[in-house]
């Protein structure tokens, strides 16, 4: 039997060709992918292909970060085979799952449209390069570890729905042919999908008809929309849910906002009342947007240079500040 060779991860970390790829990768993302420190970068492995890292592979983060949150249990003298770049089939089966997630999202035909759930997203350049699908920074895609996330919340918005029409919600959430309910304006480069309508159900509960709206979220993030409530807490889901109101003419009775908190399984609720102002800004807003976008024009940065964090969490700052203004 051929033994597959093995050595310490301190050594692979010793020799050029890592420390070339340490120092291009740091340069290119000069601050934490966590906390967005600039202090003592590091680079971590989400997954060890040793001698042929992708980016997608790799991790900045500061040196509290990484001990923090990555390596607080584990031996930096670790033994790695070569072979699977692994100590077991565990990692190597994670590594197979988020590949085959990758690669199935890379083939999903891009929108040809603004969705309206975006349009309380605070920078308008944003959703520009989002509406031309333009490429994300290296480093930025979605990987396999975010898609899992993504899949999980829906499966937990799937299963809310039916806790709600346990408890006597006449809930709808996809018409007669099983589609969405949804809206298209603005010539059609405006669309949005709605999670679902209240129909009807316990007096205590209307009036009817309501929006429904679902999102999930960590035990942090819940806790902040509990105290703080959707406007304040988070804009963009509040200007979603007026400008789905709007749209979907459901203004007459709040909607009914939810959020599943994903690590306690706690549920929140909130009425949200109609904001005529609101969903007109939004709407123009959206206008705004097409309309440059057809016309080739770019609007304006959101801020002065790039240290706004907005900027710094971007999926195309460094396209928006390489281009002219």
């Amino acid at each position: 039997m051929r033994l597959k060779p093995r050595f310490k991860l301190a050594e692979y970390y010793e020799t050029p060709w890592w420390k070339n790829l340490s120092r291009k990768t740091r340069a290119e993302t000069p601050y934490c992918e966590r906390c967005r420190s600039t202090n003592k970068l590091q680079v971590h492995h989400k997954r060890y292909a040793l001698f042929r890292e992708n980016r997608i592979d790799l991790e900045v983060l500061c040196k509290t970060c990484h001990l923090k949150h990555e390596h607080q249990y584990k031996d930096e003298d670790d033994m790695l085979d070569m072979d699977f770049n692994h100590r077991s089939s565990t990692g190597r089966l994670i590594h197979l799952i988020d590949s085959a997630l990758e690669k199935r999202n890379c083939k999903q035909s891009p929108r040809n449209y603004l969705g309206g759930s975006r349009l309380g997203v605070e920078c308008q350049r944003a959703l520009q390069f989002e509406f031309f699908n333009a490429p994300k920074d290296s480093g930025k895609d979605f990987d396999g570890k975010t898609l899992r996330t993504f899949q999980i919340g829906h499966a937990l918005e799937e299963m809310t729905a039916e806790w709600l029409k346990s408890a006597g919600l006449d809930l709808k959430t996809v018409k007669s042919d099983g589609k969405q309910f949804g809206f298209i304006t603005g010539k059609g480069y405006i669309r949005g999908h709605i999670d679902g309508v209240v129909v009807g159900g316990p007096e205590e509960v209307g009036p009817y008809p309501r929006l429904w709206e679902c999102k999930t979220s960590n035990a942090s993030n819940w806790r902040k929309i509990n105290k703080e409530k959707l406007k304040k807490a988070n804009l963009t889901y509040y200007a979603q849910c007026q400008i789905y109101m709007a749209y979907m003419e459901l203004t007459d009775n709040p909607a009914l906002f939810t959020v599943i908190n994903k690590d306690t399984s706690e549920l929140y609720f909130e009425d949200i009342e109609f904001d005529p102002s609101v969903a007109q800004d939004m709407s123009d807003k959206g206008v705004r947007i097409i309309e440059a976008c057809l016309a080739g024009e770019m609007l304006p940065r959101i801020a002065q240079d790039p240290s706004l964090y907005l900027c710094k969490w971007c999926s195309w700052s460094d396209r928006c500040w390489n281009m002219e203004a």
